[in-house]
């Protein structure tokens, strides 16, 4: 009879779980092609379509810690304004028994996250990039932790060593001219350079030029330079941990350590991911006692406390994020605190509820 009771627990969540996970998912697939549908018009909506396609791995991801703690919830507040609860005691089960589906079910889908953030996002997302990049017609630029390079045309081409995507900065810049059958006529170096306006004007400091041709050498300490590329170019070509593997952050924050980089705000990330994966468990345990207690069975019950708690533990979860990043808290530290927070009020909750 417990086996039964099991699978009947275990499906009803499921049952909530991708109910609410489909609705998530619709709900995110139509702000985010209403929010481009301009530029899909323009180059035709099977490509909207696939943009939206390819992002839905990382929506999934982000959804479904919310969708675990509402089938939590909603399932043990059926139970409850059923009284079926009360039927379960009577048999002498315990709720912390009865709830082992639901935990067992959580435990998968912090499984399937994690599955899906390292294996499914950083296919699918760049897929979408490329279509993002079609779409807004974005500049030829090619990025390797924190170097880049681009060319303007077929004339010109840029390398920059070393460039910081919160301030377009950079540093030890290379610009090359090149002429008939691809031959270089003129090269310009300088130490350091910044984007100055949105249409790609750069101004360089410490700056060699050197005519190929006529083997001349010219140094300015100051020269403005037109790149072809701006700040709305080179958004695209920040580092987003959110839709890399932790594999490959990983990779890019040792390669950024090496030039002298601050990694703090990567290593944040790296361990939040670990972290998030175990939100769908964490909500369960919070999701489990309050969803047990629902005074005299009212329904709007529920969604108002998950709703509330959904948004409480996003905003503490950004909170600590930001201390992270600011250099206020350790990253590791950072990350994993609101983990156990919750954790710690849930097992509280749990360790009060009338078994």
């Amino acid at each position: 009879m417990v086996k039964i009771l099991d699978r009947y627990v275990f499906f009803e969540t499921a049952k909530y779980f991708f109910l609410s996970l489909t609705t998530f998912i619709v709900l995110f697939i139509v702000i985010d092609f209403v929010s481009n549908v301009d530029s899909f018009l323009k180059s035709g909506i099977t490509e909207g379509l696939l943009y939206v396609i390819y992002r839905i791995p990382l929506y999934m991801v982000r959804v479904i810690p919310i969708a675990t703690l509402i089938a939590t919830m909603v399932t043990l507040a059926n139970f409850s304004s059923s009284s079926e609860l009360i039927v379960v005691k009577s048999l002498g089960i315990s709720l912390y028994r009865f709830s082992l589906p639901i935990l067992f079910f959580a435990l998968l889908s912090s499984m399937v996250s994690c599955l899906i953030s390292e294996m499914v996002v950083p296919r699918s997302i760049p897929l979408a990039k490329e279509i993002q990049y079609k779409v807004k017609k974005k500049k030829n630029l090619h990025i390797s932790g924190n170097s880049v390079w681009f060319k303007r045309n077929s004339d010109l081409f840029v390398f920059m060593e070393q460039i910081d995507p919160k301030t377009f900065e950079a540093k030890r810049i290379s610009i090359f001219f090149l002429g008939k059958e691809f031959s270089p006529v003129k090269r310009i170096d300088a130490f350091y350079g910044v984007n100055i306006k949105d249409g790609g004007v750069w101004r360089l400091k410490d700056c060699f030029e050197r005519d190929l041709l006529n083997l001349k050498v010219k140094s300015y300490p100051e020269k403005e330079i037109d790149l072809g590329i701006g700040k709305k170019d080179l958004v695209l070509t920040r580092i987003e941990p959110e839709i890399m593997s932790s594999i490959s952050l990983y990779k890019v924050i040792r390669q950024l350590e090496k030039v002298g980089y601050d990694v703090r705000s990567y290593l944040v990330d790296l361990y939040s991911k670990f972290a998030i994966s175990f939100l769908p468990l964490v909500v369960a345990v919070i999701g489990i006692p309050l969803g047990v207690f629902n005074p005299r069975n009212r329904k709007g019950y529920t969604l108002v406390i998950a709703a509330a708690l959904i948004v409480l533990m996003w905003m503490t979860v950004s909170f600590f994020t930001s201390l992270g990043k600011s250099g206020l808290l350790p990253p590791l530290y950072a990350a994993f605190a609101p983990e156990f927070m919750f954790l710690s009020i849930g097992l509280i909750l749990l360790s009060r509820m009338e078994t």
